[in-house]
C-alpha cells in the first residue's frame, strides 16, 4: 500500500527510516545510513517538515529532523509503515538496474532474478523506471550512447513506444547525442517527435507543488525542454557520467 500511494522511492524510504526507526538524525547522518544524496534526503524531509510529519531544530550547525508524533496522521503513517509489502515491484526495479549494468551503466551490480531480455526491452523497461529512479535517469544517455546502433534502433523504439516512453526515449537520446558528441544520436531523436505533444510536465514522479515545479523548471536542460518536460536535474548531472566514463569506453559504432 506505501508503494502504491507514494509513488517516489526516495520518499518512501524516508517515510520508513524516520517513521519506523522513530529517531532523530540531522540530514548529514540520514544521507549516511540510507546511502542517499544529501540534497535529496534534505529535499524530502523538509517537505516531509512542511506536511506536518516531521519536526526539525537546529542542534550546533545541523539541522536535526525527527518525526512529529503530534500528527493527525501519526496513526495512518504508523499503520502504512508497518503493513507488509508486496516487494515483487521492487525486486523488478533491482532488476531492471542489473540489465542495465549488463550493457554498461555505471551503476552497482546486483543478483539477477530475471534473465537479462533484449536491449531494446531493457531500455524501455529503465525508460519507465527513471521518471521514479533519479540515478537510472542519470546513466541513460551514457547507455544509450554506449549501445545504440542502427540494427536496433527499431526495435528500441518499438519496445519505447509499446511503453508509452517514446518522447522519453527522444529526450535521453538528444542528451546523448551532445554529451557523447554522436550527431547520429540526436537525428535518431528528431524522428521520435510527436507535433501533437505541446507544452510540459514533470518528468520524475516525485515533483509535487509549486516549489519543485519552479526549481525542475530552473534545472532543466534545454534538451529535455523541447521534449516537454521539466526535470529537476541540471545538464552537470548527466555530463558528470560522460566526464568519468566516456574517455575509458569504446562506443559502439552505428
Amino acid at each position: 500500500m506505501l508503494e502504491y500511494l507514494v509513488t517516489s522511492r526516495t520518499r518512501r524510504e524516508l517515510l520508513k527510516f524516520v517513521w519506523g526507526k522513530g529517531v532523530a538524525a540531522s540530514v548529514s547522518s540520514v544521507a549516511r545510513q540510507t546511502g542517499m544524496t544529501f540534497s535529496a534526503v534534505y529535499k524530502e524531509l523538509l517537505a516531509m517538515q512542511r506536511a506536518g510529519l516531521a519536526t526539525a531544530k537546529r542542534e550546533g550547525n545541523e539541522l536535526v529532523f525527527a518525526r512529529n508524533d503530534a500528527s493527525p496522521n501519526a496513526a495512518l503513517i504508523q499503520a502504512l509503515i508497518a503493513a507488509p509489502e508486496d516487494n515483487s515491484n521492487e525486486a523488478h526495479d533491482d532488476n531492471v538496474r542489473g540489465w542495465l549494468h549488463s550493457f554498461g551503466a555505471p551503476l552497482p551490480k546486483s543478483a539477477l532474478t530475471e534473465p537479462i531480455p533484449t536491449l531494446a526491452e531493457v531500455i524501455a523497461e529503465a525508460l519507465a523506471l527513471a521518471h521514479r529512479d533519479l540515478d537510472v535517469a542519470r546513466v541513460l544517455p551514457f547507455v544509450l550512447w554506449r549501445n545504440w546502433r542502427a540494427e536496433t534502433a527499431i526495435a528500441i523504439e518499438l519496445a519505447a513506444t509499446r511503453h508509452n516512453e517514446r518522447a522519453a526515449l527522444g529526450m535521453f537520446l538528444t542528451l546523448a547525442g551532445e554529451l557523447g558528441g554522436s550527431p547520429e544520436l540526436v537525428s535518431a531523436a528528431h524522428g521520435l517527435r510527436d507535433q501533437r505533444r505541446t507544452g510540459s510536465q514533470p518528468f520524475f514522479t516525485d515533483i509535487h507543488g509549486r516549489q519543485d515545479l519552479a526549481a525542475a523548471q530552473n534545472n532543466t536542460p534545454p534538451s529535455a525542454r523541447q521534449w516537454g518536460f521539466v526535470l529537476n536535474m541540471d545538464l552537470d548531472s548527466f555530463k558528470s557520467v560522460f566526464d568519468k566514463h566516456e574517455a575509458r569506453t569504446v562506443r559502439r559504432e552505428t
